[in-house]
């Protein structure tokens, strides 16, 4: 009997190992000789001439070495407690201040939405993202 139990669970626990595609080469994608994707090629077009940019995307990510050097102990509260999928280290610089590269006096903004980012950046409470309804963030 416990040999039955193990030959059934290695057949349920392996029936996703075929789903594991490591070396699948995604069709449509330009190769050079050696194999390996081109990405030099032209961007593929969509049939109204339009870039075709479906597919699966992912930002670049910023380390939590990185968010310390650039918010300083800001967000160490995330850091130290945060969720799995929400950790500081999976998420683009960009999404904490998206003015990161600006200097002080050359945010690219008009006079009032620069007082009023002032304003809600003073207002703002990480703690308080999901706490809208529905988990949605003011705009």
């Amino acid at each position: 009997m416990p040999n039955r139990r193990l030959v059934v669970l290695f057949a349920f626990l392996s029936a996703g190992a075929q789903a594991q595609w490591l070396n699948f080469p995604t069709p449509g994608t330009p190769r050079t000789r050696d194999g390996k994707p081109n990405l030099t090629a032209p961007t593929p077009r969509a049939l109204d001439g339009k870039p075709d940019l479906s597919g699966v995307w992912m930002h670049e990510t910023t380390t939590v070495a990185e968010v310390k050097r650039l918010f300083g102990d800001r967000f160490d509260g995330e850091i130290a407690g945060s969720l799995p999928g929400m950790e500081i280290g999976t998420q683009h610089k960009y999404a904490f201040d998206i003015l990161l590269d600006f200097k002080p006096g050359e945010q690219a903004m008009r006079p009032e939405a620069a007082e009023l980012y002032r304003k809600r950046a003073a207002e703002y409470n990480p703690a308080d993202v999901c706490a809208d309804p529905a988990g949605i963030p003011a705009a």
